[in-house]
């Protein structure tokens, strides 16, 4: 992907011009540029927005934000310099090459201001839209298998341009901070890994319970990107139910594999994943897909007795990653569309989500309506319980239980107790 950021005749005091993504050798280093890193695949291309201390790059324009700071200075009041302190940190507008989703990742190690915000807008059709905010991932852990912490792909649809920018509480970014442009329309979706002999591959079986469970060439994974092979543990003991925060309700049928694979390669290839963080997506037409490889033929008592997901920090281990595609905490407090205040899930979702839970706790013997103790593995940042903490939790329970998370959203936590009496019932124990 080739991309150009618009630098406005206002801060260079000389007419507007267009630059390179990639900044060439010999570059007037007083010139703002956006800076390209190589792209670890040709479905990415991600430009460095600071570097390994937080400090700007020449990609970003800086400025101080005076909030009401004159005024405190003015009765001598402490908050002054805290005031100060904010700044906004943007982009401006970058365009080229057409996308679908855009990453953001930052060092896994680093600091990163709590109060920190992000917000984009997308240029597609010719055509600015309006302002957004971006969710950050702040509440969502960072995976023990994950390389670099970052947010959820943020969907754009097939747009040419984005704008982001920052705003710090601290007047900081995150160290090694990255913007990245993700086209899975790039992706040569490899039907033959994702295939196998076995039965278990096909999305309809005779195995009792099992409902329509599209497979990873549905979606248009590219195998060559995962780790070989299948990442197995022991057994399951709960279901942890996410939400996906990909920046849009109102998706259609059709974008719903773009999304799926724009989750895919902004976890593995910018973030550094072994595979897609989640077994299961659900999206809101009720479509059941499957994510992280070999979900579908994990049960007890075969040579895959599970799966070990990378959805939940510190407690992937015995558990089952089911995310919702879709963001439910009420008033777009996360992100993205517009949620309002009742985001509710449809009720081809929650029933999809119900028939998956069943086909999987009836291979696991789980009791939908009880529950089960998890060991922490640490890990700290939003896992708040030391390695070998013991938490009793229901079977069927939701991120949030687990780490500290808004996640899968209010409205969607608050259909939890029906849920696991839905999965009882298919089950005949309720």
């Amino acid at each position: 992907m080739q991309f150009r950021k618009t630098i406005p005749a206002i801060a260079l005091g000389v007419v507007s011009l267009t630059v390179p993504i990639a900044a060439s050798a010999g570059t007037d280093s007083s010139s703002p540029t956006i800076e390209a890193t190589t792209a670890d695949s040709s479905q990415v291309e991600s430009a460095t927005l600071t570097d390994n201390n937080g400090k700007p790059s020449r990609s970003l324009s800086v400025k101080a934000t005076p909030k009401e700071a004159a005024k405190e200075a003015a009765k001598g009041a402490p908050k002054a310099a805290a005031a100060q302190s904010e700044k906004v940190f943007s982009t401006g507008e970058v365009t080229g090459e057409e996308f679908s989703s855009i990453g953001l990742s930052w060092k896994k190690e680093s600091a990163v201001d709590s109060g920190l915000t992000a917000e984009t807008r997308i240029h597609r059709d010719g055509a600015w839209g309006p302002w957004q905010n971006v969710p950050l991932g702040l509440d969502d852990g960072v995976a023990e298998e994950a390389k670099r912490a970052g947010a959820p792909a943020f969907y754009t649809d097939d747009a040419d341009g984005a704008e982001v920018r920052f705003t710090s509480p601290k007047g900081s970014l995150p160290q090694d901070l990255k913007l990245s442009f993700i086209d899975p329309a790039k992706s040569p979706a490899s039907s033959s890994s994702s295939s196998s002999s076995s039965p278990d591959r096909e999305p309809r079986t005779t195995r009792a319970g099992q409902p329509d469970v599209k497979l990873r060439k549905d979606w248009g994974a590219d195998e060559s990107l995962a780790d070989p092979g299948y990442k197995t543990q022991p057994s399951i003991k709960a279901a942890l139910v996410h939400h996906t925060v990909t920046g849009n309700n109102s998706y259609t049928q059709e974008q719903v594999p773009q999304i799926i694979n724009g989750i895919y390669i902004q976890h593995i290839t910018v973030l550094g994943y072994g595979d897609f963080p989640y077994h299961f997506v659900v999206d809101r037409f009720g479509g059941i897909w499957e994510g992280r490889k070999g979900s579908i033929e994990m049960r007890p008592g075969t040579e895959i007795p599970g799966i070990l997901g990378g959805h939940a920090s510190g407690f992937n281990t015995n558990t089952l990653g089911v995310a919702m595609l879709g963001n439910f905490e009420p008033n777009n407090s996360e992100g993205g569309e517009d949620t309002g205040p009742d985001p509710k899930p449809t009720e081809a979702m929650t029933t999809s989500l119900a028939d998956l839970l069943a086909w999987k706790a009836g291979q696991y013997e789980l009791a939908p309506e009880g529950s089960t103790q998890l060991v922490s593995a640490g890990g700290g940042g939003t896992n708040p319980h030391p390695t070998g903490t013991v938490l009793d939790v229901p079977v069927i329970s939701a991120h949030k239980d687990v780490n500290v998370t808004a996640c899968p959203g209010a409205k969607l936590y608050e259909t939890l107790p029906d849920l696991r009496k839905q999965v009882a019932d298919r089950l005949g124990s309720g």
